[in-house]
């Protein structure tokens, strides 16, 4: 990993300007969009589902099937572990600023999301692909014949990864837990523990016998725990119930009660209906676009016909999906832009509104960088293995590392109706205020630190 010549600071406070400057004038189409009442709540609700379901995966299969291969899945395992170490130091340093600031436990769950939780989509996407097309010297040495298409490719891989990392925390830990809505705090978390006993099972029986005399007869006739016996035959039949129901509840007395009573058949075909569920809610078309591509770019005829071969299959299928995926970053910023425009029906702010807006952005954009830099830089020169040793890993994972948080916890904060002013606040001055000076900045200093790893000095 060697740079050939010296980049001024100048000339990187300029490129990354520019990038930058690029990203805002989309934003603020979609600010202006939503301000003239043209993207509304639902236009982007419609607008993100659009995105996410077709433009992304397009997208990101267009950039990932024609640079993976099996080699490059086992350099990029060292991804789940950056993630790792940053969102571990960034949950302790959130708790930390809020205990100082006197925090409560909702107002320091959300400090906590918007530190662990950066944006890994719209803005280091369009910057990535900016600077890799604008900066000098990223070529990789383990790469033949590197060059930009094949760079930015890389940078896009790279984001990927990091990006369904985030997706699945995001949807899971984030929002059940850390911007769950005001109502669950005061819930006694034994009420949600879901064990059930003989009593629930023989009643969730009961009441659906009772459901089924009442479509059979036009009398009902109830059925309680207390009179009902329990026969082999009612075993099969409840069994035959509960594997075609969709009731959360049933499924779960049948976890804990009837299981054994079941016939082998019975139970393959509980235990493949549960896989399939667990795969499908833990899935999303991004995720499913990525594992194609991973089947693609392993598959060297599939490759070639796709991507090399310029015949029909490229000319067709290959660019149809280019084209489409082309749509999806101006896309995301139309709706970054249009989230940045405060709705009329938000609620007014908390009394610690300046507080929580101030500890989220000085966790996330200052602190954290100011300590996980200087261990990123260290490390690709004391550890140059495997992509550690790509000049524009070592971009993504500084922009990764400054990048405010992400646009999708606004989505969150309105589902669960939770902090939305709050939310608006730390989007307005992330995005507009520190997002350029401080990228400026991290660019600058990730180009130094892979001349710094480039030396043959440590110091």
């Amino acid at each position: 990993m060697t740079l050939n010549e010296s980049i001024s600071f100048s000339r990187v406070a300029f490129l990354t300007f520019q990038a930058v400057i690029q990203v805002v004038i989309v934003c603020s189409v979609g600010f202006w969009a939503a301000k003239s009442g043209i993207l509304n709540k639902h236009a982007q609700k419609y607008m993100n589902v659009l995105n996410v379901d077709i433009f992304t995966p397009a997208l990101v299969f267009s950039k990932l099937a024609k640079s993976l291969s099996f080699t490059k899945l086992l350099e990029i395992i060292i991804i789940p572990i950056f993630y790792a170490v940053s969102t571990g130091l960034a949950y302790v340093l959130s708790l930390v600023t809020s205990k100082y600031l006197g925090l409560d436990e909702p107002e320091t769950n959300f400090v906590t999301a918007m530190s662990v939780f950066g944006n890994s989509n719209s803005l280091p996407v369009s910057l990535t692909v900016a600077l890799a097309q604008t900066l000098p010297n990223l070529e990789w040495e383990d790469i033949a014949d590197d060059t930009r298409e094949k760079i930015t490719s890389r940078g896009i891989l790279y984001l990927v990864v990091f990006q369904q990392i985030g997706q699945v925390l995001r949807w899971s830990w984030g929002y059940n837990t850390l911007l769950k809505k005001k109502s669950a705090y005061s819930t006694n978390n034994n009420s949600s523990l879901n064990l059930y006993t003989s009593n629930d099972l023989e009643q969730s029986g009961a009441d659906q016998d009772q459901q089924q005399q009442q479509q059979q007869n036009s009398s009902p006739s109830p059925v309680t725990s207390d009179t009902r016996k329990r026969q082999p035959s009612d075993s099969s039949s409840s069994s035959a119930r509960l594997l075609n129901t969709a009731n959360p509840l049933d499924e779960e007395v049948f976890i804990y009660y009837i299981y054994d009573d079941l016939s082998f058949v019975e139970k393959v075909k509980y235990s493949l209906k549960t896989s399939i569920a667990k795969v499908s809610s833990f899935m999303n078309p991004p995720l499913w676009a990525m594992l194609i591509s991973m089947i693609v770019g392993s598959i060297p005829q599939l490759k070639s016909a796709l991507y090399t071969d310029d015949g029909f299959v490229q000319n067709t299928i290959g660019e149809a999906i280019n084209q489409l995926g082309q749509v999806s970053i101006p896309l995301i910023l139309l709706g970054l832009g249009s989230n940045l425009y405060p709705s009329k029906d938000t609620p007014p702010p908390s009394r610690n509104y300046s507080k929580i807006v101030f500890a989220s952005l000085v966790v996330k954009m200052i602190i954290l960088p100011l300590i996980l830099l200087p261990i990123i830089a260290i490390f690709i020169k004391l550890f140059p293995i495997s992509i550690m040793e790509d000049p524009i890993f070592v971009i993504v994972a500084f922009v990764l590392t400054i990048s405010p948080p992400a646009i999708q916890l606004s989505q969150i904060c309105q589902l669960n109706e939770i902090f939305e002013n709050e939310m608006a606040g730390v989007l307005f001055w992330g995005y507009l205020v520190l997002t350029l000076p401080s990228l400026i900045v991290t660019v600058a200093a990730a180009l130094e630190a892979l001349e710094w790893a480039a030396s043959p000095s440590f110091l």
